[in-house]
C-alpha cells in the first residue's frame, strides 16, 4: 500500500518528479562517462609507462631497482621467460637489459641511453615502433640500431650510417659497431634525444652478460590484474638472486602520479554526488511542506507518523530506482562510442603528445569503463536518494494533525 500511494504521488507532480529524476540521472550518467574517461586516460598512463619501461609484472635482478647496474641481471632469462609464458598465458613477455653509454659518429659523440629488447614482443607492448619516421624498427640483424631523431640530428647520422657504441659490461668497458636502420619520434626532448634500442643479442653477445637480462616482464592485457598476478609469479620464483615487482613498485612514481589523477576524480565525484543529494533533500522537503493539509487528513483519519516518514522514503526509492535505470542507460550510450572509437584530447594539452610521469602519453585515448563501478555508482545514487530523504522523512513523522490542518 505504501509504495503504491508513493508512485501515485509521484505521478500528482510530474515536472517536479520530472526535474528531481533527470537531475539524478543526470549526475548518475555523468559519472559514469567521466569514470571512463578518467579510467581511460590513467590506463593509457599505465600501458605507455609498462609497455617502455616495466610489464605488469616484472621479474629483475636482485637490487636492480635501487642500484641500476647492468651486472644485475635475471641469468636465465631464456628459462624465467618460458616460466612467465606458462604462468600467464594471455600476457606477452618481454626481455631488456638497460644500459647508459656514449655513441660515437664520425662527426661526434653524446651519451645515450640504450635498450637492448627483443624486437618482436617488444613491438607488441612498446608503441615505438609506431613513431618510426624514418627506415625501420629493429629486425633480426645483430648491428642494427634506432635512434631518437634528435640524438641522430646531434650525431649528425641518419639511415644506414655507422656507429660506435660504448658501455660498461662485466666489469669493464666493451663497444661495438653499429648501423642506423630507423629513426623515430615520440614528441619528447628527454626521449628523442637520448635515447636508442637495439638487439637483446647483440647486448648480451658486446656485453658479455650471456642470456641474462635485467628484466624479464609480463605485459597483461589488464593492468588492474598486477596484485593477484604478481603474487602467482612470486610463489613460482621464490628465490635464486631475482626480484617480482608489479609495476606500481617498479614504477613507484607513475603509480603515485595514478593514485593522485584518480583521487582528484574521486573528490569531483563526491562534489557531484553532494550536489545531487542536496537538491534531492530540497525537492523531498518542499514537497512534504506542500502536502502538510493533506499529511494532516492522514493523521486525522488514524494514519500512524512513521506510514508517513516510510510514504516519503517510498516516494524517494522509486524515482531513485526509475531515475537510476535512465541515468545507468544514459551514461553507457554516452560512454560507447567514446569506448570504441576513443576521442582526441589534445586541445587541453596542447599538442599531440605529453608527458606525464616523464613518458609520451598520446592525446588520443578510449574510456576505459568498470563494470563494478558502474553498479557501485548505481548502488551508491540510490543509496544517495534514499538518505537524502531521511531529514523530510523525519520532519513528517513529526507533523501533529491539528498545525498540519492549519497550514496554508
Amino acid at each position: 500500500m505504501v509504495f503504491k500511494l508513493a508512485w501515485r504521488n509521484l505521478w500528482r507532480n510530474k515536472r517536479r518528479s520530472a526535474i528531481t529524476g533527470g537531475a539524478i540521472a543526470m549526475g548518475l550518467g555523468m559519472l559514469i562517462v567521466s569514470s571512463g574517461s578518467s579510467e581511460g586516460i590513467t590506463s593509457a598512463m599505465i600501458r605507455k609507462g609498462t609497455g617502455s619501461a616495466a610489464g605488469t609484472v616484472v621479474v629483475q635482478g636482485a637490487g636492480w631497482q635501487e642500484q641500476r647496474k647492468v651486472e644485475m641481471l635475471v641469468a636465465d632469462s631464456s628459462a624465467a621467460s618460458q616460466q612467465l609464458a606458462q604462468l600467464l598465458p594471455d600476457a606477452t613477455v618481454t626481455r631488456r637489459i638497460f644500459s647508459r653509454g656514449l655513441l660515437t659518429s664520425p662527426s661526434g659523440s653524446s651519451a645515450a641511453a640504450i635498450t637492448a629488447v627483443d624486437p618482436g614482443p617488444e613491438a607488441v607492448v612498446n608503441d615505438l615502433a609506431n613513431k618510426m619516421v624514418e627506415g625501420v624498427y629493429l629486425d633480426a640483424s645483430p648491428d642494427g640500431i634506432i635512434l631518437g631523431s634528435a640524438l641522430a640530428e646531434a650525431l649528425d647520422v641518419g639511415l644506414g650510417d655507422k656507429v660506435v657504441l660504448m658501455a660498461k659490461g662485466r666489469g669493464e668497458m666493451a663497444s661495438q659497431l653499429f648501423r642506423v636502420s630507423g629513426l623515430f619520434t615520440t614528441g619528447l626532448d628527454d626521449i628523442d634525444g637520448f635515447c636508442g634500442q637495439i638487439t637483446l643479442g647483440a647486448a648480451q653477445e658486446m656485453l658479455g652478460l650471456g642470456d641474462g637480462a635485467n628484466q624479464v616482464a609480463a605485459h597483461l592485457p589488464n593492468p588492474r590484474r598486477s596484485r593477484s598476478a604478481t603474487a602467482q609469479v612470486r610463489d613460482a620464483f621464490p628465490g635464486g638472486g631475482v626480484e617480482v615487482l608489479a609495476w606500481e613498485e617498479a614504477l613507484p612514481q607513475l603509480a603515485e602520479y595514478a593514485a593522485f589523477y584518480r583521487a582528484q576524480i574521486y573528490i569531483m565525484f563526491a562534489v557531484m554526488f553532494a550536489m545531487v543529494a542536496l537538491g534531492i533533500v530540497n525537492t523531498v522537503l518542499m514537497s512534504v511542506m506542500e502536502r502538510m493539509r493533506e499529511f494532516g487528513v492522514m493523521l486525522s483519519l488514524g494514519a500512524a507518523p512513521g506510514m508517513l516518514a516510510r510514504l516519503v522514503l517510498a516516494e524517494s526509492a522509486l524515482l531513485g530506482a526509475v531515475s537510476i535505470v535512465a541515468g545507468t542507460a544514459y551514461g553507457l550510450l554516452i560512454n560507447w562510442p567514446l569506448q570504441v572509437y576513443g576521442w582526441d584530447i589534445s586541445d587541453f594539452f596542447g599538442g599531440k603528445t605529453v608527458e606525464i610521469a616523464g613518458f609520451a602519453l598520446e592525446t588520443y585515448v578510449q574510456s576505459d569503463l568498470d563494470p563494478a563501478k558502474v553498479v557501485m555508482f548505481a548502488a551508491l545514487a540510490f543509496a544517495v536518494t534514499v538518505a537524502a530523504a531521511a531529514y523530510p522523512a523525519y520532519k513528517a513523522a513529526t507533523l501533529l494533525p491539528v498545525e498540519c490542518l492549519q497550514h496554508r
